[in-house]
């Protein structure tokens, strides 16, 4: 090959190369007409197939798309659908490592009784009854889940269904996981009637026997003796509530010695409560409140209120003023072991029991007031309305009290004397009512009715005889020792007072009110010198002993017992009304309006008070202001003596 052809064989195709000539000569204009239809007829046949074999590529892209998508599709909807499967046994394996709860299996019953309607499901259903009775009649301030063994709210007869079904699963998962108590249990023939035994888990189960008609008292006797097994804190409220008293303290004292130690606070603290309400023995409840202290832990709450109580009736005021701040201030944050509607109601009232007893009355009746609005306790919050009613009246509105007194409809006291007992509160509103208006033949009649109730409830009542029996020396007997002595019947006032105890504050000091009003001063000093010492951080007895020494006529010794007791209760308007009193009876009536002044803070309504301070201004020289108070004074309470005054200042 020569180097030319070789050149012109490897060179690029000329620009024409692969041009249809019959293309190029229709385009110079040289083609016949033939050639240019036959040029178009294959180029139109060339565009069918192409179109032909279009159409054919997507009818097979089609199918392979739309199978491409389901797939994605299927394989999303299968990872759901496990997921979904996943999520349900996750929640159903929480769920029953969460559960807890009783479940009363069928029992196994003779095929005669059965046929009469005492089926195995009947049976059960019975027990399911016996066990919701005693939970209810347990109100207690423990939450559920601070129990050793907790059933919770989950009572219910179970049936098994055939089949697995998705109940039968969850009650499998219960069963394996969760923390479900099982009944079972059979009612058999006996030559004499019916046996009936009933048995929880592996526990050795207790048989009962008796005549087939008492199958009810049958099925509680055994349904009691699982829920002592079970549940042995609630078992003894449950008795104790009965008046079965022998039963609580078996059941309790061996839980407090020897029970897990997670109840053993608790059960010491039941221990005390039960000395107290079913014995009557208040040093025993003291002594076993404190063990139930000294344990800590989720029960101390309980423990101080317990030790309040105890103090209280035992009239050992400056015990429980010891103990009501600490308690007041625990009481504002809930703790693990106390429920919901206790917290929300001691939070409260422990606030207005401190105040109270610090002398900050007026607080302490708005508070008592507010506590109405707490969530119940144990019926504590029908307590509130009368605690209201006599803080005010002690505070000298008597008229408030008196409004409150007639919203409940009450004209007396013994309407409360149960909850007084139960709660440790002094509820007399319509004795203070009527002391507050100088009328002491009502506030003694009022005083003898309380005493009476409680004397004969100390005879018939199973359940609190013991306790109400303590409540008389150190409360009702003082309190009508005091109006008996204040309507000129010292004979009996002395006798009656000389039968309570010389460790009781109030007792102390009525005996000093006693002495003062028979005129006898060394013997007032003497009980009221007693009385201080026997509540050393309470303003009430030097507020007495300040009384009693403005009326015999000794200002300088009445304005310095004033001074001790304002100074134990800042709050608390009586001192300091009869400071400004002691100040007048000085000459000193300028220096007695910062006094009135003062007092009016902490008892804006006492008649008495805003004619003092009238006085006080028109001795002072400002006979208009005084005027005002003396309108003041009119519109308010006032005993006949003070009503006399008034008038002469008219």
């Amino acid at each position: 090959m020569s180097e030319e052809t070789a050149g012109a064989d490897s060179a690029p195709e000329s620009p024409g190369a692969g041009v249809d000539p019959v293309a190029v000569a229709l385009a110079l204009g040289g083609a016949s007409q033939a050639q240019a239809d036959a040029y178009l007829n294959k180029q139109a046949h060339l565009a069918d197939l192409q179109a032909h074999h279009l159409r054919e590529q997507f009818k097979q892209l089609r199918p392979s798309l739309w199978q491409a998508r389901l797939g994605v599709l299927l394989r999303v909807a299968t990872v759901l659908v496990g997921l979904a499967v996943v999520a349900v046994l996750g929640f159903l394996v929480w769920d029953a490592a969460n559960a807890q709860g009783l479940v009363i299996d069928a029992f196994s019953v003779p095929p005669d009784l059965a046929a009469r309607g005492l089926t195995g499901e009947v049976v059960a259903t019975r027990f399911l009854d016996q066990f919701k009775a005693m939970q209810a009649a347990t109100e207690s301030e423990r939450p559920a889940d601070t129990y050793q063994n907790n059933w919770g709210s989950e009572l219910k007869v179970e049936i098994p269904d055939t089949g697995l079904s998705v109940g039968e699963l969850g009650q499998m998962l219960r069963d394996r996981f969760g923390n479900v108590s099982h009944v079972t249990g059979e009612v058999v023939r006996t030559p004499s009637g019916i046996a009936v035994t009933a048995r929880l888990g592996d526990a050795t189960p207790k048989t009962f026997t008796g005549p087939e008609s008492g199958f009810d008292d049958l099925a509680r006797r055994s349904a009691e003796a699982i829920y002592r097994a079970s549940q042995p804190y609630r078992f003894a409220e449950y008795v104790a509530n009965q008046g079965r008293y022998g039963e609580a303290f078996a059941v309790i004292s061996d839980l407090a010695t020897s029970g897990p130690p997670g109840e053993r606070g608790w059960a010491y603290t039941e221990w005390g409560m039960l000395d107290m309400y079913g014995h009557g023995d208040l040093p025993a409840a003291i002594r076993h409140c404190l063990k139930g202290r000294a344990v800590g832990g989720e029960s101390t709450v309980a423990a101080d209120i317990c030790l309040t109580n105890a103090q209280v009736w035992s009239g050992h005021d400056e015990a429980a003023r010891a103990l009501a701040p600490e308690l007041a201030k625990s009481a504002q944050i809930r703790a693990p072991g106390v429920t919901e509607q206790y917290f929300e109601n001691n939070k409260i009232v422990s606030v207005a029991y401190l105040e109270y007893v610090r002398g900050d009355l007026l607080q302490s009746a708005k508070d008592f007031t507010r506590a109405e609005s707490a969530p119940d306790f144990n019926g504590s919050v029908q307590m509130m309305p009368a605690m209201a009613a006599m803080t005010y009246a002690q505070d000298h509105d008597s008229m408030t009290a008196a409004r409150i007194m007639g919203d409940l409809e009450h004209s007396g006291d013994t309407d409360f004397l149960k909850a007084d007992a139960l709660y440790a509160l002094l509820g007399l509103p319509a004795y203070w009512i009527a002391a507050d208006r100088g009328d002491w033949s009502a506030a003694l009649s009022h005083a003898r009715a309380a005493d009476s109730w409680l004397a004969a409830r100390q005879k018939d009542d199973p359940v609190l005889g013991a306790l109400l029996g303590r409540m008389r020396p150190v409360w009702t007997l003082p309190l009508e020792a005091l109006a008996e002595a204040k309507t000129g019947d010292m004979t009996a006032a002395e006798t009656r007072i000389a039968d309570t105890p010389l460790d009781c504050y109030l007792c102390l000091r009525v005996r000093g009110q006693i002495a003062a009003n028979k005129g006898d001063a060394d013997s007032a000093n003497h009980w009221f010198d007693s009385a201080v010492k026997a509540g050393p951080s309470l303003p009430f007895a030097y507020a007495d002993w300040g009384q009693a020494l403005l009326a015999r006529g000794d200002a300088p010794g009445a304005i310095a017992k004033f001074t001790i007791a304002n100074q134990k209760g800042p709050h608390f308007a009586d001192p300091l009304e009869g400071w400004g009193e002691a100040l007048m009876a000085q000459n000193r009536s300028d220096h007695s309006l910062t006094k009135f002044e003062e007092a009016n803070k902490y008892a804006p309504n006492w008649g008495r008070l805003h004619l003092k301070w009238g006085e006080a201004l028109n001795y002072a020289g400002n006979k208009e202001e005084a005027r005002k108070e003396f309108v003041k004074a009119a519109t308010l309470e006032l005993t006949p003596a003070e009503k006399a005054e008034l008038t002469h200042h008219s």
